[in-house]
């Protein structure tokens, strides 16, 4: 596993290499984030009369929507719209596939690098955030909050590149995959809480979204990070991100290896 260790080390150096570019994008966008939502969740509550919802003021909610927003940043990382599926369409797959160690393997070590530098960079754009902004209505989280978030967070960076990689893999058959990763960012949002608190959702759409993949890449972290998640959910929650681990790592791989015995390489 050296080779892993080397790989992803080298990726956070290449991604520390440019830190000012990162920030200028980030600050950027979590300020149009916070603007938009404090205005839509203020205009949702002064229809209710004022009366916030259960556990969340304005505050809160806006900060969910940062957390949110941020660990979308980390988990799409610079792979969302290209990485494996760029390779197949450009040929330079070729100088992967004569690698002695697995091109799963290789590519994930390179998304972890770039997560981790994103992620360390995004956490303290959000503690920043809090402090200044949410302090006031919900406290710093506490040592057992951060243990589940830290978890779910690698669960969700790891979800998210096994469903890219099983997307991205049918571009051996298909001229175009982006229009299923914007699919994909889509449900995301829809199913996993990225833009709602999945607690004001119906109590049969949570039954139901509970055994699902997206909810551990939006709602569920947020939900850790803001005391909101129990030891039992969170426990819950490893054991069905384990499950789905397993069931894109198998997908991703079968597509893969039935890709590559039609692949010419052409345009390498």
């Amino acid at each position: 596993m050296k080779w892993f260790w080397q790989v992803m080390s080298g990726q956070m150096r290449m991604r520390l290499a440019y830190p000012w570019g990162f920030w200028i994008s980030l600050s950027l966008e979590l300020f149009v984030v916070a603007s938009i939502n404090w205005y839509l969740w203020s205009a949702v509550l002064a229809s209710r009369g004022g009366e916030s919802f259960p556990g969340f003021t304005l505050r809160t909610l806006v900060l969910y929507s940062m957390i949110t927003s941020i660990l979308r940043k980390v988990q799409m990382n610079s792979d969302q719209f290209g990485g494996i599926g760029d390779d197949i369409y450009s040929g330079a797959l070729n100088k992967y596939l004569v690698y002695p160690v697995s091109y799963f393997g290789f590519r994930y070590a390179m998304h972890l690098g770039g997560s981790f530098v994103s992620f360390c960079q995004s956490f303290l754009a959000l503690l920043l955030f809090w402090a200044v902004f949410a302090l006031q209505d919900m406290p710093w989280p506490g040592a057992a909050s951060l243990v589940q978030f830290l978890v779910l967070v690698v669960f969700g960076i790891t979800i998210r590149f096994l469903i890219n990689a099983c997307l991205q893999t049918l571009a051996f058959w298909f001229e175009q995959v982006w229009a299923l990763l914007v699919l994909l960012n889509f449900l995301i949002m829809l199913l996993g809480g990225q833009l709602i608190p999945m607690d004001l959702y119906p109590a049969w759409a949570r039954d139901i979204l509970f055994y699902t993949p997206f909810p551990i890449l939006a709602a569920w972290p947020a939900e850790a990070l803001l005391g909101k998640m129990s030891w039992m959910k969170f426990l819950q929650g490893c054991s069905i991100g384990c499950l789905w681990i397993v069931v894109f790592n198998v997908l991703a791989r079968f597509s893969f290896s039935r890709g590559v015995r039609n692949y010419s390489g052409i345009g390498a």
